[in-house]
């Protein structure tokens, strides 16, 4: 048992939680603040290596200070997903202005302009059928400032749709046949039906 130095009252203070939820898309302002260079693959059967990160939003203003993770292959036993990363740290040293790295805090909080947009879910599946990861914020386009071409930071106008979380029984014009299980239930209407 562990006495608290004075009594705590749970109902003073705002219990809302709240899902975490990626950045909107847009055009950002970034800065790596964090970087290590991890494994991959399953531990026994490594596959190569890559750079986790974490950036701050520097702009726009109403979203300083919110993080984005990033991961980055370098090394990888799939050639065309190490090209892919390689491609990709090159053009985070372009855009931040830098043509040679040896170590990745070469590249904490130097300011770099991305544009940012909804991934898509992992295509491998759970055991109900979900994707095991869902769509996520990342990276789309970096940009470069030696084509005199950085766009303003700015969040776009037009956001991705959230998929409401529908579990009702599906609308009568999916043209499905009753489940099996009403019939035995002796005909009997689901609440949710």
């Amino acid at each position: 048992m562990a006495q608290l130095a004075s009594k705590f009252d749970a109902t003073e203070h705002d219990t809302e939680q709240r899902d975490f939820e990626g950045l909107p898309n847009g055009i950002y302002e970034f800065e790596v603040e964090a970087s290590e260079i991890v494994e991959t693959g399953p531990e026994k059967d490594r596959t190569g290596n890559g750079m986790k990160y974490t950036a701050n939003v520097r702009e726009p203003e109403a979203l300083a200070g919110r993080k984005f993770f990033g991961f980055i292959n370098l090394e990888n036993k799939n050639a065309q997903a190490q090209e892919i990363g390689q491609k990709e740290l090159a053009s985070m040293c372009r855009a931040i202005g830098i043509t040679e790295v040896e170590d990745t805090e070469e590249l904490h909080l130097q300011p770099f302009i991305v544009k940012i947009g909804m991934g898509k879910p992992s295509k491998k599946k759970d055991a109900d059928g979900n994707p095991e990861y869902p769509a996520k914020s990342e990276i789309k386009k970096y940009f470069f400032p030696d084509e005199g071409n950085l766009p303003e930071p700015a969040i776009d106008e037009n956001q991705p749709v959230k998929a409401a979380n529908d579990n009702r029984a599906p609308a009568a014009s999916d043209n499905k046949p009753a489940p099996a299980k009403a019939a035995a239930a002796g005909g009997k209407k689901r609440p949710w039906g």
